[in-house]
């Protein structure tokens, strides 16, 4: 995976060098996400935030290329239990994507790619205390985020993303019918949506 993201910066260095025509700004949204796979079937989506910079690099007239950095909250609810009296789980990521964008009309883009997560900390909130449970989650998350901008102004927009985690998010013991602990796995993978606004401040 490190190669992979160290190819696609690579890949995006060159596309800044080699093409002129770039704009910068900032984007703010919330998060609806959810976590598969991971504890209760009854886990809920919860509301979180996403918001940071992002650089687009005019290719052509159609097509861009915009990577992005952001800090993004994902995470889910989760219902009582015989232990707690259910919460809220909050995965913290620095985020990058690496987006190619096509463009069909002058207002409005289409944009996919990957998106590289990396877990600041992990918080599980319930009965009214916070616990910090990064240990049990993986430090990396690789995603593919599909999504489309729609500009409102010359430098203001709306944004609408789903991003779709692939890897395996947390440590989980099994244990058999009797309690007994008979090996241990990784599972989960967020799913998450996103809504925002986004503002660009110039060209060079």
């Amino acid at each position: 995976m490190k190669k992979t993201f160290i190819t696609t910066l690579l890949v995006a260095s060159s596309l800044v060098q080699s093409f002129g025509q770039i704009s910068f700004g900032v984007k703010a949204g919330l998060n609806l996400s959810n976590v598969k796979n991971v504890g209760s079937t009854e886990n809920k989506t919860r509301l979180g935030f996403n918001g940071g910079f992002l650089t687009k690099i005019d290719i052509s007239k159609r097509f861009i290329v915009q990577p992005e950095l952001l800090y993004s909250i994902k995470g889910n609810k989760f219902p009582p239990t015989a232990f707690n009296g259910g919460g809220t789980l909050s995965l913290n990521y620095i985020s990058i994507p690496l987006l190619g964008g096509f463009r069909p009309n002058d207002n409005f883009t289409i944009l996919f790619g990957p998106e590289f997560n990396f877990l600041t900390n992990a918080n599980s909130k319930f009965d009214g205390s916070n616990h910090d449970v990064s240990k049990n989650f993986r430090k990396f998350d690789l995603a593919i985020a599909l999504g489309a901008t729609y500009s409102i102004k010359k430098n203001v927009g709306i944004e609408l993303r789903y991003s779709y985690g692939f890897e395996d998010l947390a440590d989980v013991i099994l244990i058999d019918q009797s309690g007994n602990q008979i090996g241990k796995d990784r599972t989960g993978s967020n799913r998450v949506f996103q809504l925002g606004l986004f503002y660009k401040f110039s060209k060079r």
